[in-house]
């Protein structure tokens, strides 16, 4: 029983880190579109595209991770949880760093 609560709660918690990305994607979007407007200018459809790919990602990579994980033990689901969102958090990473933010404007 202390083993299902425990699989559970590690779940829980992972699910709730992909939430976060999407989330974070999503103020991501809201907040540049409001820049851009309070700019003067528009995003570029780069920008756009990165924005989007920030947002879309994490829902994917939880997607791909639980269909893999489908019929396996809670230890393995675990894992596959663990290690998408540890590929998203990277990607994001990835992002704020390689992009140049001036690309986002058109």
């Amino acid at each position: 029983m202390v083993k299902l609560i425990a699989s559970w709660t590690a779940g829980l918690l992972l699910g709730l880190l992909y939430l976060y990305a999407v989330v974070a994607g999503i103020g991501n979007f809201v907040g540049l579109v409001g820049l851009s407007d309070a700019l003067g200018t528009g995003l570029s459809g780069s920008g756009r595209l990165w924005l989007i790919v920030g947002i879309a990602m994490p829902l994917v990579v939880l997607a791909a991770a639980l269909l893999v994980g489908r019929g396996r033990r809670a230890g393995s689901r675990i894992l596959l949880l663990a290690a998408g969102v540890a590929l998203v958090a990277a990607w994001q990473i990835d992002l704020m760093h390689v992009i140049p933010e001036s690309s986002y404007f058109a």
